[in-house]
């Protein structure tokens, strides 16, 4: 069973690291979509791009942080390629307020890790964790369909 669930996390990483290819074209150098590990709380600081000539108004649900349970999905994979359960997205209610983000603007918001992935606690007393994670991004941001990337979260003793 354990292999069967390690082959369906490997397919899961490579589809990621397929689809977090940079897609080029943007005279801006900067990611489409930003996460860093933030502080000692065990949350992710995430920042979404727009590059839209034009203000985009949309619900928070359909960003990172907003609780929409198909945005953001989470991969935790301990230092022995061991997937942590099998995988995660945040299954809260859906935030409905509304954000506008400017033209070639930004929002930021934070995801709290030990809500989104109960178990991640209890894996980093035993070794680091790697958390793979991608984003679906709404079309009106005009950035690429996907993103993803690759965060190490120390052990903790």
């Amino acid at each position: 069973m354990i292999w069967k669930n390690m082959h369906r996390c490997m397919l899961f990483v490579s589809v990621l690291c397929f689809f977090s290819l940079p897609t080029g074209g943007n005279e801006d150098t900067s990611p489409d979509v930003k996460v860093e590990l933030s502080g000692k709380k065990l949350s992710l600081h995430v920042t979404v791009h727009s590059r839209s000539e034009s203000r985009v108004t949309l619900a928070q649900w359909r960003l990172p942080w907003g609780g929409g349970q198909h945005s953001m999905h989470f991969v935790p994979v301990d230092s022995d390629g061991v997937c942590i359960g099998n995988g995660y997205f945040p299954e809260e209610y859906p935030d409905y307020r509304k954000v506008s983000i400017d033209p070639n603007g930004s929002t930021s918001g934070e995801v709290d890790l030990q809500r989104v992935i109960p178990d991640l606690g209890k894996a980093l007393k035993n070794s680091d964790v790697h958390l793979f994670w991608v984003y679906g991004a709404p079309e009106e941001l005009h950035i690429a369909h996907y993103s993803g990337g690759w965060i190490l979260i120390p052990q903790q003793k």
